[in-house]
């Protein structure tokens, strides 16, 4: 990652990474931060994999956007409606797919009852992304 962006799991710690996230991230000085606010389902709505599809898609497009990529994400909240094991499976498959091999930022889970004010939203995904510093 040209960012620095270092992300760990210290062995002294559980290992997370068949959860499909990670412990520790750790941000060079002079790095800069990017907020992505949380990113749901949109027009497609439908089953929660899809939903959860399309918030990943938006965060690497805030991302490209920011002059990153998806790559380049620390930490990532989840905020699930009605969260159940089938729920986590489909975001552990769609972290997976979406980060490949790498480690996977670290991530907070949100259980909710309700998301926001469309009962047809079961998902919002926000991002902090670390940039590398601007040159001089």
């Amino acid at each position: 990652m040209p960012s620095g962006l270092v992300i760990e799991n210290p062995s002294m710690m559980h290992d997370p990474a068949p959860l499909a996230y990670s412990q520790i991230a750790i941000v060079p000085a002079g790095a800069r931060m990017v907020f992505v606010a949380g990113q749901v389902g949109g027009p497609k709505k439908g089953a929660f994999a899809d939903q959860v599809d399309e918030a990943f898609s938006a965060i690497a497009t805030a991302m490209r956007a920011a002059g990153g990529d998806i790559a380049d994400v620390a930490k990532l909240t989840v905020y699930i409606v009605d969260h159940d094991r089938a729920k986590h499976d489909a975001l552990k498959a769609a972290v997976k797919a979406v980060f490949g091999d790498r480690l996977a930022p670290t991530c907070t889970i949100v259980p909710l009852t309700q998301c926001g004010t469309d009962p047809e939203q079961l998902v919002e995904i926000e991002a902090v992304g670390i940039l590398a510093p601007l040159a001089d």
